[in-house]
């Protein structure tokens, strides 16, 4: 299997939630750690929990929405660690109402962040790993690029995109060494859904979706899972 020991990974959004969680359990397999966040305040506090591991970590205050901000995470990551071995796009952003409801407004924040984040930070990155000949790519679609919901299109239209987006960009960094995971989460226990009121030991919780990834990353080199998806076991609705 991989080893992944000493490799470095950049994550967005990796100051709470998903992101919070995949970054430690890399960090538990000796990863050294590049998070970016818009909150300067929850950055420090994640600093602090991964601090506990033997590994590298640094922050970065990042808006994905903001193509300046994005290039500069990706420098300093380069400069401080001078590599970069995996990308994880984790960060995202959540609205749900009536289609009619929806304003332009709201599609257009969900495809900034949802899409043309990753987009950049994508391209950002991969000329290093290019020349690296490795890397792995990891984003973070949802289940609603599967099955749209009733009060999801503009959500499921920005993960839609980002699926087709890395689907094709798994096609041409192949031949690279790199590999592009795509994963589908269902309903996951994180601030993005809002108010729970489903037992929470009926959904799927982040570290989970990290230990999914973990395992992917691991996988021989020769070969990659394209894309899954992650479903609860035992949900209370079906």
């Amino acid at each position: 299997m991989e080893n992944l020991h000493n490799k470095v990974a950049l994550i967005t959004g990796g100051s709470r939630g998903i992101g919070l969680q995949i970054a430690k359990h890399l960090a538990a397999e000796g990863v050294h750690i590049a998070i970016t966040g818009r909150n300067f305040n929850h950055l420090e506090d994640a600093v602090d929990e991964l601090s506990t591991f033997d590994v590298e970590v640094t922050a970065i205050v990042c808006d994905s929405v903001n193509k300046e901000d994005i290039q500069a995470a990706v420098a300093h990551t380069l400069e401080t660690f001078e590599r970069i071995d995996i990308l994880v796009n984790n960060a995202g952003i959540m609205h749900n109402s009536s289609f009619l409801d929806t304003t332009e407004e709201d599609l257009m924040n969900m495809m900034a962040v949802n899409v043309f984040g990753p987009f950049h930070f994508m391209q950002e990155v991969l000329p290093h790993m290019i020349a690296q000949k490795s890397g792995d790519i990891v984003n973070m679609s949802s289940m609603s690029a599967v099955n749209a919901g009733p009060t999801s299109s503009a959500y499921s239209a920005s993960k839609f995109a980002l699926s087709g987006l890395s689907d094709g960009v798994m096609r041409e960094m192949r031949q690279h060494n790199i590999r592009t995971f795509l994963i589908h989460p269902s309903a996951v226990l994180t601030d993005l859904i809002g108010e729970v009121t489903l037992d929470p030991e009926t959904m799927t919780h982040p570290e989970d979706i990290a230990e999914v990834i973990i395992s992917q990353l691991k996988i021989n080199r020769r070969t990659f899972v394209r894309t899954n998806q992650i479903w609860a076991t035992n949900p209370t609705k079906l």
